[in-house]
């Protein structure tokens, strides 16, 4: 606690990170902004009582990053936030909600509870994964399971392209980001030791992700909790950015009005930022948000903030929904978990969320 207590610490109070904060975007109060959040982890880190308020603050946090670049004092706020939840849960004063959605994590291998098997509904058929392969696809949590249809539109394009590829399939388990997220980090070490073996017992020089989210953990964050792995973490953009350029897809433009929503990960901590850009206007007219690229406005729902406090991580959603109506355009985007929620609260008839893959595979040349 004693560093994150430091970190916090350096805060002086000026307000840089506020108007940045999404969650003060969504509710329009300073006491949800970042530097709420900081003086409110001060106070707990130095034992001082906390208010309901004070735990909202906290609780209300996706860790997207984007406070970050305008601090000042180059405060990582999103480091902060996990240290401060971890303290709360060692007093044993976060939602039953954490408590529920971590326990799913560590003894089903999903978020959601869910049985391995579902984790086959996106294979098809008359695929049969090879048990060692150069190229691994990890759909995750949300593709494989909830969405199982987006998992699928990748592994038809990985197959037409020819590439050598596997999938865990029902040996699959959640990479930990909500472990991460609320400060579980012994609990996170085990799944990092776990899937790190497990992915480079297929022989796999590259492991492909459908999440940005499973991208940054594999990639950044599983070599501080175990060890370096022995293959390299791309996200699926990256893979079609470079199969569309080298032949392996060919695609036609539909001429299509799309926007891109940016997944916070991706943008923020991978850098990943052209890629999937030059991918959409391979097929389609890209149009931009307002807030993009780095600037990227977050969907509002990782970090148990949607099923903790639902309507403001609907707000958020609303607003990224608004800005596509406004500019009459579909959209797509680079994260299933964005696509999942965003997808929850959409109102108007036939405005379309798709993924990567999914506007690939829909624009594939004869």
């Amino acid at each position: 606690m004693e560093d994150y207590h430091k970190l916090a610490d350096l805060c002086i109070e000026c307000g840089a990170c506020t108007e940045v904060c999404p969650f003060f975007i969504a509710t329009n109060d300073i006491k949800y902004g970042a530097m709420a959040k900081v003086e409110a982890a001060r106070r707990l880190f130095k034992g001082d009582p906390l208010t309901d308020e004070d735990l909202k603050t906290i609780f209300l946090c996706t860790r997207c990053d984007e406070c970050h670049k305008v601090c000042p004092q180059n405060i990582p706020i999103s480091v902060v936030i996990q240290g401060a939840r971890a303290e709360l849960r060692r007093m044993n004063r976060v939602p039953e909600k954490y408590k529920t959605i971590a326990e799913a994590i560590i003894k089903t291998g999903s978020p959601m509870a869910a049985p391995p098997e579902k984790r086959l509904a996106y294979i098809p058929e008359d695929f049969k994964p090879p048990e060692r392969a150069k190229y691994l696809y990890v759909p995750g949590c949300w593709s494989g399971i909830r969405l199982p249809e987006t998992a699928r539109a990748s592994v038809e394009l990985l197959r037409i392209s020819g590439l050598d590829f596997t999938v865990l399939g029902d040996r699959e388990r959640c990479c930990g980001l909500f472990l991460i997220d609320t400060g579980m980090l012994e609990d996170a070490k085990m799944l990092a030791e776990k899937n790190t073996l497990l992915f480079e017992s297929t022989g796999a020089e590259f492991v492909v992700t459908e999440c940005p989210a499973c991208q940054d953990v594999f990639k950044r964050v599983y070599p501080s909790l175990f060890r370096e792995p022995k293959y390299e973490v791309i996200h699926i953009s990256e893979l079609l950015h470079d199969l569309i350029n080298n032949g392996a897809l060919k695609v036609g433009n539909s001429g299509k009005h799309i926007i891109y929503k940016d997944p916070c990960p991706l943008v923020r901590r991978s850098k990943v930022i052209e890629a999937p850009r030059d991918l959409i206007k391979r097929v389609a007219k890209l149009v931009e948000y307002d807030k993009n690229r780095e600037d990227a406005l977050c969907c509002g729902a990782p970090a148990g903030v949607k099923p903790i406090y639902p309507e403001i991580a609907n707000r958020l959603a609303e607003i990224l929904i608004s800005e596509a109506d406004r500019k009459e355009a579909d959209i797509a985007v680079g994260c299933v978990f964005c696509m999942y929620h965003m997808t929850g609260v959409i109102k108007e008839p036939g405005r379309k969320i798709v993924t990567l893959s999914q506007l690939v595979l829909e624009n594939l040349a004869d």
